[in-house]
């Protein structure tokens, strides 16, 4: 019986079924399962759509008062920001970048020292500690150990602020 196999899974009753049927039969289960796993990805697509937007609406209301939307928040790069101060202070753009540069490689050294810069009008810079503690894995909710750590800070000053605030 070369040309025949034995399936059990197309009835209750054991048959002798031809190889060509069972070609076909392991095909459209392939199909059944590819149908079924694209089913499950939409479910999942819209679980984890559903999801994002509970976090975006809880994030918003942690965030409190913010910008208004059609106030867009515009972003300066280094070569534009060297361009501004090169024409209010006359320099050329290569000494304005060689002080920019000088000046925030000072901040970082100074900070990362553990020293305080106070610019008056403007704020200060300093290195906060964070103290160890214990924290927790949002994917399998086990406790875990968080090392403690320093980062630097910025506080504005009150002129500052009240600039930002007019």
């Amino acid at each position: 019986m070369a040309g025949f196999i034995l399936m059990s899974t197309i009835s209750t009753t054991k048959a002798f079924v031809p190889i060509s049927f069972r070609q076909s039969h392991s095909q459209s289960r392939t199909v059944a399962r590819t149908i079924s796993m694209k089913a499950e990805k939409k479910t999942n697509t819209k679980k984890k759509t559903a999801k994002k937007k509970k976090s975006i609406t809880k994030s918003k209301v942690k965030a409190g008062p913010s910008q208004s939307e059609n106030e867009k928040v515009t972003t300066v790069r280094k070569a534009e920001f060297v361009a501004k101060v090169a024409e209010k202070t006359g320099m050329s753009k290569i000494d304005s970048e060689a002080a920019l540069s000088a000046v925030l490689e000072t901040i970082t050294e100074e900070v990362s020292s553990g020293k305080r810069i106070s610019m008056l009008g403007f704020g200060t810079f300093k290195l906060t500690h964070r103290a160890a503690r214990l924290g927790r894995n949002p994917k399998t909710g086990e406790e875990i150990q968080i090392k403690a750590s320093k980062s630097p800070s910025f506080t504005a000053g009150k002129a500052f602020k009240e600039k930002c605030n007019s």
